[in-house]
């Protein structure tokens, strides 16, 4: 079995990684540098693992790895490239907000829908996509990270009625995590309200989760809650709870 896993470096990637190679599956990670995952040769010796760098906020890098993976039977597909930044409406950041959706949206609507035709027409296969809590209602000062990450979920989401409908054996999942305890936080410069839950916790319950055919994956009880009374209370009243205080 042959997973492709996309934002491998670090963070969920990586954990992810690490998760499928103890169950069985070759690793093929994609990222723009190796990072912590050239460390798993040596803890998993039984498992193949390949690395391809590549920048997937740009269109020929998705085109790319497309490409680089046409004649590979991929078996699990982790489409997780993708981060966040804080700031307010006016600050004068608008080429950094774009190669932001070039990331989180471009990259992933071509790699969901590319990987998804593929799985569809061989008539099996694992998808997961990493969306993110922030689809379930506006907060102030990442209203960019948000916007992309409900594109995302309603792009999964799409997908999957789609083959439900078709009575299709391809299993397709979204994340919906809320913060988690990755270099999110520091990157991005952002403090959250919501205790953020451990990585790996987060990675081991997605790929149960995924595995299991569940259609939306919410890793954590308080944003399970959220993610429920989203529907039913106002939007201002949910943006407080998962609001992120800028410096």
């Amino acid at each position: 079995m042959i997973a492709l896993i996309t934002g491998a470096s670090s963070g969920l990637g990586l954990e992810v990684s690490k998760i499928l190679a103890q169950k069985g599956y070759d690793i093929i990670g994609v990222s723009r540098h190796e990072g912590n995952f050239s460390k798993l040769k040596d803890t998993y010796p039984n498992r193949k693992f390949e690395f391809i760098s590549l920048d997937l906020s740009s269109e020929e890098g998705v085109k790319s790895l497309i490409d680089k993976t046409k004649n590979i039977d991929i078996d699990y597909f982790f489409d997780n490239a993708g981060y966040g930044m804080i700031g307010h409406f006016d600050d004068d950041n608008i080429e950094k907000e774009m190669k932001m959706v070039d990331l989180n949206v471009k990259a992933c609507h071509r790699l969901l829908k590319a990987f998804t035709t593929k799985f569809y027409k061989r008539g099996k296969g694992n998808i997961l996509v990493t969306a993110s809590a922030a689809a379930f209602a506006p907060a102030p000062y990442m209203t960019p990270y948000y916007s992309t990450k409900v594109y995302v979920y309603y792009l999964a989401l799409g997908y999957w009625r789609e083959l439900k409908e078709r009575k299709s054996k391809v299993i397709l999942s979204v994340l919906c995590p809320g913060p988690v305890a990755t270099n999110f936080e520091k990157a991005g410069n952002v403090k959250f309200n919501i205790k953020p839950i451990s990585c790996q916790k987060c990675a081991s319950y997605a790929i149960k989760k995924s595995l299991k055919g569940k259609a939306v994956i919410v890793p954590s009880f308080k944003i399970k809650c959220l993610h429920f009374f989203s529907h039913f209370l106002p939007k201002k009243f949910i943006t407080k709870v998962i609001k992120k205080s800028a410096d």
